[in-house]
């Protein structure tokens, strides 16, 4: 929503640096003027303000998978209906798929990003198709494999910038590989992978730095077999991303992963929608989605996985925050999102009512 001039009161406002309390915010033709509390009027004051939501896992929007309809149309909608959620900032996601689908979503959003460089479109997460078929979940198991020189080189030559990370089992793929696709600035994660314990410990010294799903499509925990699984939660060295709506991952075991990881844990929605072309069709069952039975994604936003950490794992408004705005952002070293909330930025920030819903956003 767009302004010429708004005043806002608020009772709590989390800028993604500091805390503030009861202060007034005044936006002039859509950039944030001052954040004091001069002329604060408590009777006006909305409950809570934070900064916009970051999600670096979208499939899909409204009935268009991004891998089924790779073109910028899908983008448009995705972008529409994230940033109804709160959700300004996102990274479209692909499941494992063939090669020339995977180039035409990366051209796809190569193209929306020149067309709309102020859109909140981040880049591509190519998840997949370099994962251990042993943790495949719901991908795909006829496209899973280690890549060859050429399909890296393509996959760079392609991107010009524009994959912004790729999920990978690092078992599949050559660690010379790995550094190739590092050095042209494409983030690295680790999913879908049986990586040992020992193995993992030291590709995160310099290599890999964050984890997909968190307990999902990875090995469970064993009290005395250590594995890819507890070297995450254990490793203050390596982020991680959740699915933080209650069938992906109990909320009790969130909590308990946060006070592992701490700020190192953030929220992802996984978000997918129906889907009934290729091989990917997604069929909605509440608040997840199946593909031939097998759990494929989530239908939830960021702002009910806001109020869910706070309302169901119990987790502090400062902690939620952190997981669904400010996290996110340090994880990606290879993007400056402008997302404080602070005097002389652009106004992208959610309105949040006492109980924890999102009333409104300003982009």
């Amino acid at each position: 929503m767009r302004v010429k001039e708004k005043i806002i009161h608020a009772k709590e406002v989390h800028t993604g640096l500091k805390k503030l309390h009861n202060v007034t915010l005044r936006i002039k033709d859509d950039e944030i003027v001052s954040i004091d509390d001069k002329g604060y009027n408590c009777k006006k004051a909305v409950s809570l303000i934070i900064p916009t939501f970051i999600d670096l896992q979208v499939y899909g929007s409204s009935g268009r998978l991004f891998s089924s309809y790779p073109d910028i149309k899908t983008l448009e909608i995705m972008q529409k209906y994230h940033q109804q959620n709160g959700t300004f900032f996102f990274q479209p996601t692909i499941a494992s798929n063939n090669y020339e689908v995977i180039f035409k979503c990366i051209r796809a959003v190569k193209k929306y990003k020149e067309n709309n460089p102020d859109s909140g479109c981040i880049g591509l997460h190519i998840e997949g198709p370099w994962l251990n078929p042993q943790k495949k979940g719901a991908h795909k198991e006829c496209f899973l494999h280690s890549p060859n020189k050429n399909q890296i080189d393509s996959i760079i030559e392609i991107s010009e910038g524009s994959v912004s990370l790729i999920t990978l089992a690092p078992e599949m793929v050559k660690e010379s590989y790995i550094k190739k696709l590092k050095k042209n600035n494409i983030l690295i994660s680790i999913g879908h992978s049986n990586c040992s314990y020992e193995k993992i410990n030291l590709l995160s010294k310099n290599l890999i730095k964050l984890a997909t799903h968190l307990f999902n499509a990875m090995p469970s925990i064993h009290h005395r077999d250590l594995n890819l699984t507890t070297a995450i939660l254990m490793n203050n060295r390596i982020f991680s991303s959740i699915i933080a709506d209650g069938y992906h991952v109990d909320f009790d075991l969130i909590k308990l992963a946060h006070k592992l990881k701490k700020n190192k844990l953030f929220c992802i929605t996984d978000s997918v929608t129906e889907n009934n072309i290729g091989l990917y069709k997604h069929k909605k069952n509440k608040v997840y989605y199946t593909n031939d039975g097998i759990l494929s994604g989530s239908s939830i936003s960021m702002a009910e996985s806001f109020k869910n950490l706070i309302q169901k794992a119990g987790l502090t408004v400062s902690q939620s925050v952190e997981m669904c705005c400010i996290t996110p952002h340090k994880v990606l070293t290879n993007r400056d999102l402008m997302f404080k909330i602070e005097t002389g930025s652009k106004a992208k920030f959610n309105i949040i009512d006492e109980k924890f819903n999102l009333i409104e956003s300003y982009f």
